[in-house]
């Protein structure tokens, strides 16, 4: 059994609102300048890597809080694309690290994400990418 169901099951629903309340703590802490710095490296790398031009949408909020959860979503386009095209991003706020930076695993996850939704074989103009699931 998962640690949370385990928990959640000998502490009741306590549990799920003090890590709840947690995580709003450490999102209200950390939001804004490193999350969003976080992921604008992450889309340097990426365009560095990949030849694309990746950005967070600039019509857009830099970082969009879910109101039913703890997630943090973006909305990634590719510069002076026409169409434009958007991939709305769902990140878990504990998928960043201390430093600000974001996990390995995650980073790979939107990395590989990223070069599917931007490949030139996928016609979609939005694509959804929750990676908390």
């Amino acid at each position: 059994m998962p640690v949370w169901e385990k928990a959640q099951k000998e502490l009741g629903d306590s549990i799920s609102s003090a890590f709840i309340d947690y995580l709003k703590e450490r999102l209200e802490r950390q939001k804004g300048v490193d999350m969003v710095r976080a992921m604008d490296t992450l889309l340097d790398e990426i365009n560095a890597t990949h030849n694309l031009n990746i950005e967070r949408h600039p019509s857009w909020s830099p970082i969009i809080l879910d109101a039913s959860s703890v997630n943090i979503g973006y909305k990634l386009h590719q510069k002076r694309a026409n169409p434009d095209r958007i991939m709305s991003l769902v990140v878990f706020p504990l998928d960043f690290e201390k430093n600000g930076q974001i996990t390995s695993a995650t980073r790979n996850r939107i990395t590989a994400e990223v070069e599917k939704f931007w490949n030139g074989t996928c016609s979609d103009q939005h694509k959804f990418v929750d990676t908390t699931q």
